[in-house]
């Protein structure tokens, strides 16, 4: 068993659709259905009547309607252009909704024959003369040009040339929501308000043929608020030349709108008693309601017919005129509205939808906009009394009934209601009246609601007699004046990007919005420079209480200027506003402070809501401030209001940096550079400096540092292949890399002669300045560009020092610190370019490389050749005096040019290039060499101290590795361990030379060379000891030890020697000892005759070996 479905109110009740949707004047003009259930009511009546007695009896031709949203303005617009159209059907269908078959005085004012020319336009936030003629090429049936700009003048006297053209018929211009265009005017996004002016002149000359009615939901004046009081008179001036045809439906006519606008399948028997009882309430305080108001009330069921008589003033309040009309309020499915209670309530439950049921509709959707709005103060007390019900009671009946009253003491006036003992029982048909009683007692009590005598009424209590405009007035005379600060922190201002400018060059530039009085407008223009990044600036400067237009203009062109870097002021229109709204908003900001609002909910609510508001209205004066300022830039040029400012500035931007080079790179083409990309800089920097002759400097795949060389040097072309097909860095010419021409020449133009040296930083600041305005993050990577790109002639100073080549290191230091960097040019004549080619060739046999297509890079060559050599070379006395004083003079020079071409010139005695070079081979080879000649020469005394040969090396490491270890020496140990490495390299001969001079390589000077050779000796000698020892230690042996002891003659003198014979020696030794026991056995001498002949040959060898020492 399934459970029924219930049927909700929206399955009986309807919204008719034609209430349901919206008119428009442009598209329903001409449709016959537009017109299907159209009520011409009294005040639609009255307002056509009007039109036809000023067309009839004046000269009057434009007119204004004024209403609130929803009250059919539009519909009427469209029931008489049709009841004036061309279609003879639609004009009967017309005139019959509007009742003029009877009326002679329609006729004698909107004479047809063949029918009207129907204008109809409706409005936009931009220009009223585009809109209107377009609307005027549809009407005639042609296509709209949107390629040419309309003219007012020009419209308007096409507009006449058409009428006149009618002479049994006219043309009738509509122009609905005519508030929008008005707001443009306003805004400085549309067009001048005398256009309005102009068009009504026009047509009062037209002897009737041209009629205009614009519709409007708020009066000229409300739209020229928010400008200045001159303008606001201007306005005036326009608005009088219409005759405004008010637009207000009576409530009772609104009420019978509703009725036709709610379609019930049926409805409950007890409506009609209580729909008489609310038409008696409302006929007993306003005579005047029509005696059919009870029948209309009833057929709004499911609308209470108390909520049904409100609507129509709640309307025509401001909050419900700038958000919703009485059909929109119908249609709607927010939350808590009508279309809400349709459907979520069951027809078996069914009711009303009360004046309880709005309260909460308001409070959910509309609250800020009533506390904004003149009714604030009273809905403030109103919820504060409903909040204090809600806290103090549970009881659903006191809390129903308080927003009931509040809803009909909020708007009861125009409506005739009041929340008397009737309209209450009302709305409480099926509730006692004793219960009822009892409840506005309790109400009464928790002073939440007040019975009001006078009036035989209840209303909501007032809990607050705080007078907040009283409050306001007293602050703003002691108010200091205008709060810029808080001005541009509420306004929000944004710097204004020159977007074409980046576009088109790829530099990102933008100029600072400020505002400020007029007198700091003057000290900021006087001494402006960029100090953020910007290229200059727009002030908004608002004038001084009290200063004319005229003489705010003239200061505001004083101190504008456009060079050294641009500051336009402005002076807004709507001044005015501003400082009055913001004087207000300090003085609310007071307010806001008063001790009195601590224990006064209604009036802090009234407060804070009037502060949000003003805030609110405030920051749409700001902005639209911009927009509406009239531009001085110094000249008598002015940037009209309603100009956007991105092509100003851009405009500016292209001015000022007319020589900009184009660079497209969103990483580096910046002043300030996020790390990632700093990265990727420095990385492609370093390939630029190692890699310049590869093909995309060596990159492989494409890391960020490829893609920064792929827009910043093979995208314009500083990196590309020379005619011989080798990729190297190249200046820019004509066909190749344009846009960094004139930024190159400039750089260039820095070293006016020979003996200038330009800081890395002053080329930097060159090109940062207009015209270039480079960004900082691409600045080192086209100076490297330029540094190789004229590596021929550019030499490079570090901490003034000549920096023969660049390194990465070099680049690191010069990213952090530019100061330190110094470029001077060289220029190269052919006698120094004949003593660069022979140096180049000097190097080459020296084997030290340079580029010999580029002379200046062999003056690197032999600098770094200098500063290259190792420390003991740049050290050491041992050399010839022009070896010497060639290597100090090179060591020490700041400026290789000077050194180069003057005074190793004057040191060789060289008179032309040929000698020069003749006579510097001697002393380069000789530098070159020195190093190596010493090595070579210890490495030879250490060799002979070992017994060893150098074409044998392998049985020293043999020996090296038997004794090493067995000493007991660290020393000597260490020793053998190295020379058990020793391979003749280089290397290995600096260690063995640092361990004898206990001392790196880097620290030698000539004394430790000395010294080397001294401790060498002591370890050979100690090492071929140890040797003779090794077989103690179990190793095999590779010298014999042998120690003699002799004496001899009657004074016996003795000789001990011991010493070791190495293995290349053994052999030897062994034959001759052979030979001489061989020898001396065939002598038959006896065994100790024979070994005291050899003891006297021994002393007899040491003698001679004891006398070659002492020698």
């Amino acid at each position: 068993m399934t459970d029924k479905k219930q049927d909700a109110l929206s399955d009986i009740v309807q919204i008719s659709r034609q209430y349901q949707r919206s008119i428009r004047v442009d598209a329903d003009i001409g449709r016959t259905d537009a017109l299907s259930g159209y009520i011409c009511h009294a005040t639609a009546g009255s307002v056509v009547d009007g039109m036809c007695v000023q067309l009839s009896g004046t000269n009057q031709r434009c007119f204004t309607w004024t209403g609130p949203f929803g009250g059919g303005k539009s519909s009427l617009a469209v029931a008489l252009a049709s009841a004036l159209h061309p279609d003879k059907s639609l004009r009967a269908k017309a005139r019959e909704a509007l009742h003029l078959n009877s009326k002679a005085a329609f006729d004698k004012a909107f004479p047809v024959r063949k029918g009207w020319l129907i204008v109809p336009a409706v409005g936009r936030r931009g220009s009223v003369v585009a809109a209107l003629n377009a609307a005027l090429r549809q009407a005639q049936g042609k296509t709209v040009d949107g390629r040419n700009k309309p003219n007012g003048q020009t419209l308007i006297a096409e507009l006449l040339e058409e009428a006149q053209s009618r002479p049994h018929d006219g043309l009738l211009v509509i122009i609905d929501e005519m508030g929008k265009f008005l707001e443009a005017s306003a805004l400085g996004s549309g067009d001048d308000v005398y256009f309005f002016q102009e068009l009504a002149e026009a047509a009062a000359r037209s002897d009737g043929r041209l009629v205009v009615v614009g519709v409007l939901h708020q009066s000229f004046a409300q739209y020229s608020a928010r400008l200045g009081i001159d303008t606001r008179e201007d306005w005036a001036k326009v608005q009088g030349r219409y005759v405004d045809l008010p637009f207000v439906t009576a409530s009772d006519e609104v009420v019978e709108l509703i009725g036709r606008a709610i379609e019930v399948n049926r409805q409950p028997d007890w409506i009609p008693e209580t729909s008489k009882a609310i038409a008696d309430a409302i006929r007993s305080r306003r005579p005047s309601a029509g005696q059919g108001l009870a029948h209309a009330l009833a057929g709004c069921w499911p609308l209470h017919p108390a909520m049904a008589a409100l609507l129509g003033p709640i309307s025509k309040r401001q909050f419900g005129q700038n958000e919703r009309s009485t059909f929109g309020f119908l249609s709607s499915v927010e939350p808590y509205g009508f279309r809400s209670y349709l459907n979520s309530t069951p027809v078996c439950e069914a009711t009303w939808y009360r004046p309880s049921d709005y309260w909460d509709y308001l409070r959910s959707n509309l609250e800020p906009a009533i506390l904004a709005s003149p009714d604030g103060h009273r809905w403030s007390q109103a919820v504060e009394a409903v909040e204090r019900a809600e806290a103090k009671t549970g009881d659903p009946l006191l809390v129903c009934l308080i927003k009931n009253i509040a809803i009909i003491d909020l708007f009861r006036n125009g409506s005739g209601l009041a929340a008397d003992t009737v309209v209450i029982k009302a709305l409480f048909y099926n509730t006692a009246q004793e219960e009822l009683d009892v409840a506005l007692q309790k109400l009464s009590a928790l002073k939440v609601a007040l019975y009001k005598s006078y009036t035989g009424a209840w209303s909501v209590f007032e809990g607050s007699d705080f007078d907040i405009d009283s409050a306001i007035a007293q602050a703003l005379v002691a108010s200091s004046g205008v709060d810029y600060a808080r001005l541009a922190q509420l306004m929000g201002l944004h710097p204004v990007v020159a977007k074409r400018h980046y576009h088109e060059t790829g530099s990102m530039r933008w100029m600072e919005l400020s505002l400020c009085s007029i007198e700091q407008a003057e000290k900021v223009a006087a001494d402006f420079r960029p100090r953020k990044g910007e290229f200059g600036t727009f002030i908004l400067a608002l004038p001084a209480k009290g200063m004319s237009a005229r003489t705010a203009r003239l200061r505001a062109q004083a101190c504008s200027k456009l060079r050294p870097w641009p500051v336009l002021v402005g002076i807004p229109d709507n001044h005015a506003r501003i400082a009055e709204l913001s004087a207000e908003l300090v003085a609310l900001e007071q307010v806001k402070e008063r001790h009195e609002l601590s224990g006064d909910a209604v009036a802090r609510r009234e407060v804070y809501a009037r502060l949000a508001a003003t805030r609110a209205n405030l920051e749409d004066q700001l902005q639209a401030a911009v927009s509406l300022a009239k531009w001085h830039d110094g000249t008598n040029d002015i940037v009209q209001p309603g100009s956007k400012l991105s092509p100003v500035a851009s405009q500016l931007a292209d001015e000022l940096f007319s020589a900009s080079p184009p660079v497209w790179s969103e990483l580096v083409n910046r002043d300030s550079v996020s790390s990632n990309s700093v990265k990727a800089r420095r990385d492609l920097l370093h390939a630029m400096i190692e890699a310049e002759s590869q093909e995309a400097l060596g990159f492989e795949g494409f890391p960020a540092e490829r893609g920064l060389y792929e827009t910043l040097l093979k995208s314009t072309e500083l990196h590309r292949q020379d005619a011989s097909g080798v990729w190297r860095f190249s200046a820019p010419f004509d066909g190749s890399a344009t846009g960094f021409r004139p930024l190159w020449e400039a750089a260039r133009a820095l070293f006016s002669d020979g003996n200038t040296r330009v800081g890395a930083h002053e080329i930097y600041a060159l090109w940062s300045a207009p015209p270039f305005g480079m960004k900082q993050g691409i600045q080192p990577v086209i100076l490297t560009a330029f540094m190789l790109a004229h590596k021929a002639n550019i030499a490079v100073y570090k901490d003034g020092m000549f920096v023969p080549r660049l390194t990465d290191f070099d680049i690191d230091e010069c990213l952090q610190d530019p100061d330190r960097f110094s470029l001077r040019w060289v220029a190269i004549d052919e006698d120094k370019s004949q003593i660069l080619n022979g140096i180049s060739k000097l190097l080459a046999e020296v084997g030290e490389s340079a580029d010999a297509a580029d002379p200046l890079e062999a003056a690197r060559g032999l600098v770094a050749m200098v500063f290259n050599l190792p420390e003991w070379a740049r050290r050491t006395q041992r050399l010839g005096d022009t070896a010497k004083a060639m290597r100090d003079m090179l060591l020490k020079a700041n400026d290789p040019h000077k050194v180069l071409f003057v005074d190793l010139a004057s040191l060789l005695n060289a008179a032309d290039g040929k000698s020069y070079v003749k006579a510097l081979r001697a002393p380069l080879q000789e530098l070159a060499g020195s190093y190596g000649k010493m090595l070579a020469e210890v490495e030879s005394k250490m060799l002979e101290a070992l017994d060893a040969r150098l074409d044998d090396l392998e049985a020293l490491r043999q020996r090296a590795h038997s004794v090493s270890g067995i000493s007991g020496d660290l020393r000597l140990d260490a020793f053998a361990t190295r020379l058990a490495n020793f391979d003749g390299a280089r290397v290995s001969l600096e260690g063995i030379l640092s361990l004898a001079a206990e001392k790196p390589p880097r620290d030698w000077v000539d004394r430790n060379i000395d010294a080397a050779i001294l401790e060498l000796a002591k370890f050979a000698r100690r090492f071929r000891e140890a040797e003779a020892f090794v077989a103690v230690q179990g190793r095999e042996a590779h010298s014999e030890a042998i120690a003699v002891v002799i004496g001899a003659g009657s004074n016996t003198k003795t000789i001990s020697r011991s010493f070791a014979i190495s293995d290349r020696h053994r052999q030897i030794v062994d034959s001759k000892a052979d030979e001489v026991v061989s020898m001396l056995e065939r002598q038959g001498l006896g065994t100790e005759v024979l070994l005291a002949i050899l003891a006297k040959a021994g002393m007899t060898l040491a003698s001679i070996d004891q006398e070659v020492a002492n020698d």
